[in-house]
């Protein structure tokens, strides 16, 4: 199967393995499976598919400059993290854009989009894990450095600190960082750089709320800078209405500090379960586990092709990630894998085991 684009493609896997949708257990999409959202009734969402949204997202820019403390000035809501890439990487036309790899194929995409030029500053795998620091004597030729902390599909994460001394070493540079995944870093709310907008104002922090608070379909996220013309000019290549009725009727009632405190409360078990899961997939010899700190991780295979572990997998009702869409990851070596319940977790490592053994035996 030609691997889809992004993970949590559903319908197309249901197609190719000729199994109900609803009948896969998702590891490929990387969500807070353990909030349940509170979702608007019909009725409301009637009313609000038959009348136009707030055209700018005002109140709903209110509300994530209140959970996400920035200042509304300094916030842009977007139709998902993505949207939010896309229009930054606008900003820099005639800059030299660096994106540090293996890195979500979409920092690239928007440059592209953008008609930006980009290079990778590609990683080996023993830098995969390595501080900024490591590998800053790369960062002298470009404008602007582009990464993801956590990075994906790696899961590796920077601290706040490091990331700030780095950031005050190149004070000429612009920073585009992709923090949606931060949410499942423990004690993220220390972590995150939403916190540094004013001290550095040439840095823009993507921010989504996918995964965290598991509304993918809705298509929720933010840009944050603390410079004015940057927000002005995104938010003047912003089509109106990007943030849809039912995406602003769900914030109403849900993006408050009461729904931040249970988003927050939901993930309180998944450093144990993040713990469990790594334990069991490397007593799996033919696996190496790449320790992550968010809500997945990366799994190198040693001796079986990740394709064909993908088609078994899925045969059995497991969906996974093939890594072979992100910048700069050796093809058909590496899957990612979302953290689910334990027994969840605990049928997946079964059935790869399963898999593995099977590949032992003579033809």
């Amino acid at each position: 199967m030609s691997q889809a684009f992004h993970g949590g493609n559903l319908l197309a896997a249901a197609h190719h393995f000729k199994r109900d949708a609803h009948r896969f257990v998702d590891f490929s999409s990387n969500l807070n499976i353990w909030l349940q959202p509170v979702l608007p009734g019909v009725e409301e969402i009637l009313r609000e598919v038959i009348r136009y949204p707030e055209v700018d997202a005002t109140t709903l820019r209110g509300q994530l400059a209140s959970v996400y403390r920035v200042e509304p000035s300094h916030i842009l809501p977007t139709a998902g993290a993505a949207e939010a890439l896309y229009l930054a990487m606008r900003l820099f036309a005639g800059k030299r854009v660096g994106i540090i790899e293996p890195a979500f194929s979409d920092y690239s995409r928007a440059c592209r989009a953008a008609g930006v030029s980009f290079e990778s500053i590609l990683l080996s795998p023993r830098e995969w894990f390595s501080p900024t620091t490591a590998y800053e004597d790369r960062f002298a030729d470009f404008d602007v450095i582009v990464f993801g902390n956590p990075n994906n599909p790696t899961g590796h994460f920077h601290s706040r600190v490091g990331l700030m001394e780095l950031m005050r070493r190149f004070p000429q540079k612009a920073w585009v960082v992709d923090e949606a995944f931060i949410e499942f870093v423990e004690r993220y709310e220390e972590e995150t750089l939403l916190s540094a907008l004013r001290e550095f104002p040439s840095l823009i922090v993507i921010g989504s709320l996918t995964k965290s608070w598991r509304v993918p379909g809705l298509r929720l996220g933010f840009l944050a800078t603390s410079r004015r013309e940057w927000l002005e000019k995104t938010a003047l290549c912003q089509p109106p209405w990007s943030i849809n009725g039912v995406a602003q009727l769900w914030a109403k009632n849900n993006l408050t500090l009461d729904g931040w405190a249970q988003m927050k409360k939901s993930l309180a078990d998944l450093p144990r379960l993040r713990a469990c899961f790594t334990a069991e997939l490397e007593s799996l010899p033919e696996v190496r586990v790449h320790r992550a700190h968010a809500n997945f991780l990366l799994l190198e295979l040693l001796t079986a092709s990740a394709a064909d572990l993908y088609n078994a997998l899925g045969r059995e009702g497991f969906l996974v990630r093939v890594c072979d869409s992100f910048s700069s990851v050796p093809p058909d070596r590496f899957i990612r894998v979302a953290i689910r319940n334990q027994d969840e977790n605990r049928q997946l490592a079964r059935a790869m085991a399963k898999f593995f053994q099977s590949t032992l035996q003579p033809a």
